[in-house]
């Protein structure tokens, strides 16, 4: 979805100054490491939209074969380590997770999305709540936030048996298991499993990306704090100095949902009538502009 995705380059540039995403876009009219199940590329193509950009389908024919089921993998891309430092400087730590997916569904049955990873430790994990695409809906952005945070474990299922270990250990397992991923994968299943359900239909995926928010402050500017994050309800939003200034909260697509004013060191903003996903938020003092990411939950 080329508007999307050039929209969010200019919201990263334009107030931030350093951006970097992770992301499949299928532009260059390359599957970019997309591949059936057992690795083969049978019935997968991208597709040229004029609205729209390029796009992949993958073609589903009913069989009990790579080619039937509704699941494609990437072994190239979106593998390794799954962690990075924000600042750079390590001691804070996030995650290369999915942000956001463009989806259509031209069946005439509903999709239920599954995010799923292998790592080379042998763990497996899925996320447990499906995106749900509607039955003959055209392009959309759906969200799916997973992630771990001791001792969070976020919509994600693990697949191995984990009978008798201590959550640590469990943890500690899915923590090594991000950060050397071998497979991600996409697929429909209205089940937790890792595997798609064999369809006679199509799977079409647009724009699938991470944004990596880079902190370049200079020490001598204010620094500004949102928490929590993901948030349900209420975020405060802390601004070292006891500067004052202003935010803005954008959606994904660049439109401005929220705005108000700081007008102390912390102030609290109601967020609940905002839909789950993924937003962008630009703070602005006398001094500087930041912008920072936010979960939706």
């Amino acid at each position: 979805m080329k508007t999307l995705h050039s929209i969010l380059c200019c919201l990263l540039v334009t107030t931030f100054g350093i951006g970097q995403e992770f992301y499949s876009d299928f532009e260059d009219g390359t599957l970019q490491g997309w591949t059936n199940k057992d690795g083969a590329t049978d019935q997968l193509s991208v597709e040229v939209n004029a609205n729209t950009g390029h796009h992949l389908l993958k073609e589903c024919d009913g069989t009990n074969t790579a080619v039937g089921e509704m699941t494609i993998i990437n072994t190239e891309n979106w593998v390794g380590d799954y962690f990075y430092s924000p600042t750079g400087q390590g001691g804070d730590e996030d995650m290369l997770t999915p942000d956001e997916i463009v989806l259509r569904n031209s069946n005439n049955f509903d999709l239920y999305i599954r995010f799923g990873y292998t790592g080379s430790n042998g763990y497996m994990v899925v996320t447990t709540d499906p995106i749900v695409v509607p039955a003959q809906s055209d392009w959309n952005v759906y969200s799916s936030p997973h992630y771990i945070v001791f001792p969070t474990i976020h919509n994600l299922t693990i697949l191995n048996d984990t009978t008798g270990l201590p959550f640590e250990e469990i943890y500690n397992n899915v923590h090594d298991m991000f950060e050397d991923v071998i497979e991600f994968r996409i697929f429909h299943n209205d089940q937790i499993v890792y595997d798609g359900k064999v369809e006679n239909g199509t799977l079409e995926m647009d724009d699938l990306f991470k944004l990596i928010l880079l902190n370049t402050e200079d020490q001598n500017l204010p620094k500004v704090r949102l928490y929590p994050n993901p948030v349900k309800d209420e975020m405060t939003v802390a601004i070292s100095n006891s500067e004052k200034g202003i935010i803005e909260i954008y959606n994904v697509l660049g439109e401005k949902v929220l705005s108000a004013s700081l007008l102390s060191a912390t102030s609290n903003l109601n967020l609940s009538d905002l839909k789950s996903g993924i937003y962008l938020a630009t703070i602005k003092t006398s001094t500087t502009t930041t912008t920072k990411k936010i979960v939706k939950l």
